[in-house]
């Protein structure tokens, strides 16, 4: 299997180190072609050239069209009347007419898995005649990382993982606890600000509350509104399931998290409605920079999903209010790896803490890898640094600039004793900015 791979120059086309940046996406299954202009802004930020190898984007077979699917059977349309309730039965049949065009085969799926992928970087390095790479992962990307570590850690100068995957950590699958851990910390973030929307609320306890409204079928269509120009752009009728979706996606951006509070303090059904409108432009987009079979063999094949699914239901008798958004998680996972024959591992891959020197970038809002999680999963000794971003979600470098020079800070210095690593991100840059609607009068 050959694997497309794009490289990306900084201005001026030299660059500072003979030491390229090898850049690895999450998910897995993102595609490369979307991430080139931000590929460039880290080429030039860092002054290296970047390598982005894109698998997901080299294996057709794995990949499904729905462009002729309506985009109403996601409840979505143009006018308020076309809107409808986009059930479970509508995403089954939506689901079905994507995983019918996926082409499995024993040896395809032993191609993409996490351990050829690796065994092929280092491959890639050695035909490229590059004598060490500094790696750059996010999200799933991060075990990526530690997998090629394993293999090839002599051609690897530096390891920058944000955000990254920790399987084999057990809290790590408490996707409820972590949601609600993420929502109490953007409450207190809130308490803490005058202006903030919902100073006198717990947004863990009020966002579950007010979702249930939405339980029903004849709830009146809602307007979804561009992000940025507030424009209405479409219609939808959610179901508690898109909305606890959407919600806990916000939280992986600190722009969208920041309507939370805004949303929390409606005044009533009516008004929540309308300002739900806000966030849900989040369902407009559709998800096509990810290769769906690429991503869910890669899933079903390595995760113990069993100790995901268990740590689901301990979350919901715990956290019986999140019931609806983690039934949906685990019957959607179920019933792909069901639909491709796939059946998960006992227990994850656990690899070896790489030797070299090591950044590890964390987001105190993110639900997906938590900060929390993320510290108890790397050693703490001389090769780690860990900086956590309190009002940060999911990506922490995607969200503001004084990560990168975080970054770039760390590539440059030659101090050994990694555990004195400063942030350069102020107080004020890392202040959240909760959205309130200005008035014109």
């Amino acid at each position: 299997m050959n694997t497309k791979l794009y490289v990306i120059h900084p201005k001026g086309g030299s660059s500072s180190s003979d030491e390229p940046v090898l850049y690895l996406l999450g998910g897995p299954g993102s595609k490369g072609n979307v991430h080139l202009n931000h590929m460039a802004l880290i080429a030039n930020r860092l002054g290296r050239t970047v390598l982005l190898p894109d698998p997901a984007d080299s294996v057709p077979e794995l990949e499904c069209s729905q462009t002729d699917m309506d985009d109403a059977q996601r409840g979505i349309a143009s006018t308020a009347d076309a809107a409808i309730f986009y059930t479970r039965s509508l995403q089954q049949t939506r689901l079905d007419g994507c995983l019918e065009q996926i082409k499995v085969s024993p040896a395809l799926q032993g191609a993409i898995s996490t351990k050829q992928q690796a065994a092929r970087l280092m491959e890639l390095r050695e035909a490229l005649g590059v004598k060490a790479w500094v790696i750059f992962a996010e999200s799933y990307g991060g075990r990526l990382a530690l997998a090629t570590s394993a293999v090839d850690e002599a051609g690897i100068s530096a390891l920058i993982l944000d955000s990254p995957e920790t399987p084999w950590v057990s809290s790590f699958w408490h996707t409820g606890q972590n949601f609600k851990l993420a929502l109490s910390i953007l409450s207190e973030l809130c308490r803490d600000q005058y202006r903030c929307p919902a100073k006198r609320l717990h947004l863990e306890r009020r966002l579950p509350q007010i979702i249930s409204v939405f339980e029903r079928e004849d709830v009146e269509p809602l307007e979804l509104k561009d992000f940025y120009t507030r424009q209405v752009v479409a219609y939808a009728r959610p179901t508690q399931e898109q909305l606890f979706i959407t919600t806990f996606m916000a939280l992986r951006s600190s722009s969208r998290a920041e309507l939370m509070p805004y949303i929390a303090a409606a005044p009533n059904d009516e008004g929540l409605k309308k300002r739900f409108g806000l966030l849900l432009s989040e369902l407009l987009r559709p998800g096509s920079s990810l290769n769906m079979g690429f991503h869910h063999i890669v899933r079903c094949s390595e995760l113990p999903l069993e100790t995901w699914y268990s740590a689901l239901n301990a979350d919901k008798a715990e956290l019986p209010e999140l019931t609806p958004f983690l039934d949906y998680l685990e019957w959607r996972q179920k019933y792909v790896c069901h639909a491709l024959n796939i059946e998960a591992p006992a227990q994850v891959k656990h690899y070896a803490p790489p030797t070299v020197k090591t950044l590890v970038l964390s987001g105190g809002l993110d639900p997906v890898t938590p900060s929390s999680v993320i510290s108890v999963a790397f050693p703490q000794n001389a090769n780690f640094s860990s900086i956590q971003y309190e009002t940060l979600g999911h990506v922490v470098h995607t969200q503001l600039d004084c990560v990168m020079d975080d970054v770039a800070q760390f590539l440059d210095s030659s101090d050994p004793a990694l555990q004195s690593f400063q942030s350069a991100c102020s107080k004020k840059e890392l202040k959240m900015r909760f959205y309130s609607p200005v008035v014109r009068r």
